[in-house]
């Protein structure tokens, strides 16, 4: 796991000094640091050594007499493998490196190396013969890229922070992905909230050809809509791959330690990587003073104690993040108001206190085994969508005007306790109907069942000033989800390919790889495994399991692996005390807010504002909406404004 950065020009000679962009990423890389540069592209990389810790594996790395440099963020974790199929047909290596054989790949297979990569990785390759530079990303998004570029230039790196201080000039912040952030707390890939400064998708690569720029436009090269269909017992063929994930993921050469919770996912990770593991699993967790309801150290002390693990925790307190927020938004790099972010800092910097330099965790379960309620509804309400705009026009107006009827007064009299259940039950199956089903055909049931996307509704009419509004498009945060419903041909798939593309990418991995990174810490997830998720899904397409209960499959593969309380267990998801913690956030940094750049740069409607903190004071209103833009505020004071500062990594 290292920090990447870079440069291309079609000029004849590159002026640009990466060493400020390099020291941004000291963090991601405090084992070794490189430059490489001829008169047209630098190269600039830090390294965390993880496997082949000597010298060889020192980047920038060359390969084929030098005609090929890498600077590579990640691991191939089936390295092994694919270094004897190359050595197979005819290459040679000088180091132990999945650097290395990812050099090779690309220099027998060009492109097509990404079908073959099997773990995460971000990178960037030069073809010094043909004047061409290749990056790309892995399948789900975990290593992070960025890029900017005009006419003439190209840049990129790992973190946000690093890809400015390379910038003619700082970037304007671009409403629609600032209104897109309010909705989903988040902003959603490729954009984010600078204009200009992208990401590079998740699955996509970019051909750079110095002798034909063209179009730079990124190339999907996997998707969850192309996998195909399979046939054969979930539970075996779901168990072979999660045993074949756990045991690539274990290879390395420092050591490795569990990041576990009370929940289903770390806790099946745990159970089937300690048996595999050469030396002793560690388990980390987090608390909360006086051990509330919420606080899950018991049921990971349990879990830890049932698989004979070291088992060690750090409790968070509400005046400890309030003293480390600005700090914790700045390690974000993006701004993702997940109440989450404080607890996955703190699980990792604990671990790396300890010389832990590698943290297994359990995200992406949710997300590929139907660990959402609202996803389970959203698809099953976007199927009954699909079948109501295919019915006749006669049907459809029928159950339109019934619709309607939600909304008058008797229907309003009859949601009284007094009314019989069945009715009151039929009136509210009919009110979502009415609000989700029977218009907009071309829009999916998404992201508009989530709270806080329903809550933002409330505030964005008020909260930009007029000439900010004027540039948000209508209906701008319901367009990642609007599609043809009609021409879908897999809707479950198609939810969990938003689901992957959304929240999984920008919210949960950009979070666990800035704060992980940010202690030195690298985090591997068995559960994103692609040959995992491509059997996950080629038995969906078959055997669709979203109405067979919370994560059924995942459940079904690990009877008698982890304890039957554990699998019963009701979900609960990663609790914190969110509201105490948003509202002192809120009070600590509200005058940053009342007068800072948001409103000095025109986006924020400062009367508006300042009436919400005003009635937060004083009622405990508003506190979701007001987090985010407290937090848009530190972030952009932190990122954006500090950038030619040094960055520290907290201690």
């Amino acid at each position: 796991m290292c920090g990447i950065v870079g440069g291309i020009t079609r000029h004849s000679s590159f002026d640009v000094k990466l060493e400020n962009a390099i020291k941004k990423l000291a963090h991601r890389g405090p084992d070794d640091r490189g430059m490489w540069s001829e008169p047209q592209i630098n190269l600039g990389h830090t390294r965390l050594s993880i496997l082949d810790l000597s010298p060889l594996g020192h980047q920038p790395m060359s390969y084929q007499n030098e005609r090929y440099w890498i600077t590579f963020n990640g691991e191939v974790y089936n390295y092994l493998e694919l270094r004897e199929d190359l050595l197979n047909l005819g290459h040679q290596f000088v180091s132990k490196s999945d650097t290395e054989v990812l050099l090779a790949a690309y220099a027998q297979w060009g492109v097509s190396c990404l079908e073959k990569l099997r773990g995460m990785y971000a990178f960037g390759i030069w073809d010094r013969e043909r004047k061409k530079l290749f990056v790309a990303r892995d399948r789900t998004g975990e290593k992070p890229l960025y890029y900017w570029h005009d006419e003439n230039k190209f840049y990129f790196a790992s973190e946000l922070k690093s890809l400015l201080t390379l910038l003619p000039e700082t970037p304007q912040l671009d409403p629609v992905a600032i209104d897109l952030y309010v909705h989903y707390q988040y902003v959603p890939e490729p954009l984010t909230p600078l204009v200009g400064v992208v990401k590079l998708p998740a699955a996509h690569y970019l051909l750079l050809d110095l002798e034909n720029w063209g179009n730079i436009e990124p190339q999907c090269y996997w998707n969850l809509e192309k996998i195909p269909p399979i046939e054969g017992d979930p539970v075996a063929l779901i168990r072979q791959e999660l045993d074949r994930s756990i045991e690539l993921t274990l290879r390395s050469d420092v050591p490795i330690a569990i990041a576990l919770s009370g929940g289903l996912d770390s806790g099946a990770i745990a159970a089937l990587a300690a048996p595999k593991y050469k030396d002793t699993l560690c388990a980390f967790s987090i608390g909360y003073p006086g051990r509330p309801e919420f606080d899950e150290r018991n049921q990971a002390e349990q879990m830890a104690e049932y698989l004979g693990l070291p088992f060690e925790s750090i409790e968070l307190t509400v005046e400890d993040l309030v003293d480390f927020f600005p700090s914790l938004i700045a390690a974000s790099d993006d701004p993702v108001a997940d109440s989450a972010a404080y607890g996955h800092y703190s699980v990792m910097k604990l671990a790396a206190s300890r010389g832990v330099k590698v943290m297994l965790t359990g995200i992406g379960g949710d997300e590929l085994f139907w660990g959402y309620n609202r996803i389970v509804n959203a698809t099953n309400l976007s199927q009954q969508k699909n079948q109501f705009w295919q019915s006749s026009p006669l049907n459809q107006k029928v159950w339109q005007t019934l619709g309607g009827f939600t909304d008058t007064p008797l229907a309003k009299k009859l949601n009284s306790p007094k009314v019989p259940g069945s009715i009151r039950t039929a009136l509210k199956n009919l009110e979502e109907q009415h609000k989700y089903v029977y218009r907009d055909p071309q829009r999916a049931i998404f992201y508009d069942l989530w709270p806080g996307f329903a809550n933002a509704m409330r505030y964005s009419d008020k909260l930009y000033t007029d000439a900010t509004a004027a540039q948000i498009p209508a209906g701008n945060p319901y367009r990642l989800f609007e599609f043809d419903l009609e021409s879908c041909e897999d809707i479950p798939v198609k939810i969990t390919q938003l689901l992957f593309d959304t929240w999984l990418t920008s919210n949960c991995l950009a979070l666990g790889d800035r704060l992980s990174m940010i202690c030195s810490v690298e985090t591997r997830l068995p559960l994103l495994d692609y040959k995992l998720i491509e059997t996950v899904i080629g038995l969906r397409k078959t055997q669709p399991d979203h109405n067979l209960g919370h994560k059924f499959w995942l459940k079904s593969v690990l009877k008698g692996i982890v304890p039957d309380e554990v699998l019963t267990r009701k979900k609960r998801g990663f609790t914190t005390p969110m509201d105490e913690w948003m509202k002192a956030i809120i009070i600590a940094y509200m005058d940053n807010l009342k007068n800072g750049y948001l409103v000095e740069l025109n986006i924020l409607n400062r009367d508006f504002v300042v009436k919400l903190l005003e009635e937060a004071q004083k009622q405990s209103k508003h506190l979701f909406v007001l987090y985010k833009l407290v937090l848009l505020e530190t972030w952009y004071r932190e990122v954006v404004v500090r950038k030619e500062e040094e960055v520290l990594v907290p201690a």
